[in-house]
């Protein structure tokens, strides 16, 4: 059972069935379509906060069930959130929560239509991804101290981050068993719990076998119950966190002067993006960062155009 129930939060007064259909649909993202933890933890907050929002719209008439609600009550909750500064985004991610819930909702003929699918997403502005230059991607994976077993292990972390255009979700979840150090490759399970080949280069595969014998040994040894399968591991021979990854990435970036605003997704941005200015196919790109639709993708060619647009102005005679 999901760890984001939310029917023991109702009290006497609110129908219960409204609050169990939250919980059947939170049950389903975990046990069925083996969703993150971020994922569960935004739909079940969307969720909950619509429930919350459309009982005060009920509130003087009469029971509250789910097959009451339309389009229009939907309507009134993004306008709620509009006026009380909610962004563009998050309204947007708020519909597509409510979308994916009524859509079960049909598939278990609680209601009979969905009325999401009539309201239209907020048109949202294309924000390009930070990305990292080349030479910034060196001196960030030069910052860890390779003298120690942390800092084996974090150089290890950065380059395959950084080598595979893996998600910091994925990277977490990796086990010893998933890479292959002969052929340079990773099983990754990503987004619904489909399986991918990602490769690594010849500076990842050494700093993960460096990692693989001189670090990891240690941090294994601290956890004296049980071994741990996972690929990477922390101090206490525990599975690595994606908060403990992210803070790993911020502190190097820090360290190599790049600010505060680099994350494990600002190497998986850059990867895509050098490997398209460096020539290689958009459909390439896609499978190996695991996109389901090309659109996706294609945001990181805005990235290579304007990379390609700065060099066309200087070396083209009559650029400028």
């Amino acid at each position: 059972m999901s760890t984001f129930m939310v029917s023991n939060t109702a009290d006497g007064g609110k129908p219960w069935e409204v609050w169990a259909a939250v919980d059947e649909f939170i049950d389903h993202l975990c046990s069925i379509r083996s969703s993150s933890v971020h994922t569960l933890r935004c739909y079940s907050n969307d969720i909950v906060q619509f429930a919350t929002f459309i009982e005060g719209l009920f509130e003087n008439a009469g029971r509250f069930s789910w097959d009451k609600v339309g389009a229009i009550h939907i309507r009134q909750f993004l306008m709620d959130l509009t006026v009380n500064g909610y962004s563009k985004r998050s309204i947007a991610r708020k519909l597509s929560s409510l979308r994916a819930f009524f859509r079960y909702l049909v598939s278990r003929r609680i209601v009979r239509s969905n009325p999401a699918v009539f309201i239209h997403a907020p048109k949202l502005p294309v924000l390009l991804p930070r990305t990292l230059t080349i030479a910034e991607v060196e001196k960030l994976l030069s910052m860890p101290d390779d003298s120690s077993p942390v800092g084996l292990r974090d150089k290890a972390i950065l380059e395959v981050l950084y080598s595979t255009g893996m998600r910091v979700g994925e990277l977490v979840h990796l086990n010893c068993s998933d890479v292959n150090m002969t052929a340079g490759e990773i099983v990754v399970t990503g987004k619904g719990g489909k399986q991918r080949i990602v490769l690594l280069g010849e500076l990842a595969l050494f700093s993960l076998r460096e990692y693989l014998e001189k670090a990891r040994p240690k941090f294994a040894s601290a956890r004296k119950n049980a071994s741990c399968e996972a690929l990477f591991l922390s101090k206490r021979g525990t599975r690595l966190t994606e908060r403990q990854v992210h803070r790993i990435v911020v502190r190097y970036a820090r360290l190599a002067g790049l600010g505060d605003d680099v994350t494990p997704h600002t190497l998986r941005h850059s990867f895509a993006t050098h490997l398209l200015e460096g020539g290689a196919d958009l459909r390439v790109v896609q499978e190996l960062l695991g996109h389901a639709s090309l659109s996706t993708t294609q945001i990181y060619t805005r990235t290579s155009m304007a990379h390609l647009k700065r060099i066309y102005d200087m070396a083209h005679p009559r650029a400028k």
